[in-house]
């Protein structure tokens, strides 16, 4: 049995396949994902489906945090919180599997934290680690000290190791991140903007290998605007 990592998805589920594809993914195979996984993209059904044809596990990204609300509050009869048209529209698309999906996401932790990796949405606190970070930071935290920009140092220029390996996600803008020590990987970012044109990527753990396979998405095109 091998430990697979996977990136940010965000509904790009034919890149999801590609990646399993390249990784030589089997049913043997324990499959872990960074989080945002339905968000923004094309296809969030077909990331559900392979969700569950694998018995992928995930810990909570921001996005998963905010789906978990709207469906909570559809489950509810409420009418959920929408900020953007791409939310009312992976609403719609995943409307078959509302509830299997709001089910799922709550039992997604904030972390995972055994003695080979740590992995985490967007990261920990870079001065009080694993059991001083607060949730908005497990779902959020990008830059030292937080900011709301996007550019900056990142919370891992002054993070020290707790853990052999630490997994995470969540910062496209700074893109796919492997930090050594002694020649070998400590802290690793798969979010390579895959929604927005770049990567999606992959990590597997027993084989120190990196997994990448193109986005099939254009630039722009999902990008919300100014």
């Amino acid at each position: 049995m091998r430990t697979i990592f996977v990136g940010d998805i965000h509904g790009c589920a034919a890149e999801f396949a590609a990646l399993l594809a390249e990784a030589d993914y089997s049913d043997r195979d324990r499959l872990w994902l960074t989080g945002d996984a339905f968000s923004r993209g094309p296809d969030p059904r077909a990331v559900w489906q392979l969700i569950c044809d694998t018995e992928a596990e995930m810990v909570l990204g921001n996005h998963d945090a905010r789906l978990l609300q709207q469906l909570t509050a559809l489950k509810q009869g409420r009418k959920p919180t929408v900020q953007y048209p791409d939310q009312d529209r992976t609403l719609a698309q995943l409307q078959p599997a509302h509830d299997a999906i709001l089910a799922w996401l709550r039992r997604c932790p904030l972390y995972v934290a055994e003695d080979a990796f740590l992995l985490v949405h967007a990261g920990v606190h870079p001065e009080k680690g694993l059991q001083g970070t607060r949730r908005k930071e497990f779902l959020k935290i990008r830059t030292w000290p937080p900011t709301d920009d996007l550019a900056g140092p990142r919370w891992h220029d002054f993070y020290e190791p707790e853990y052999p390996l630490l997994v995470f996600g969540h910062d496209a803008p700074g893109g796919l991140v492997v930090k050594k020590r002694a020649g070998h990987p400590y802290l690793i970012g798969l979010d390579s903007g895959c929604i927005y044109g770049g990567q999606l990527s992959g990590y597997v753990l027993e084989e120190a290998r990196l997994v990448q396979v193109a986005s099939q998405q254009k630039a722009d095109m999902w990008k919300r605007p100014a």
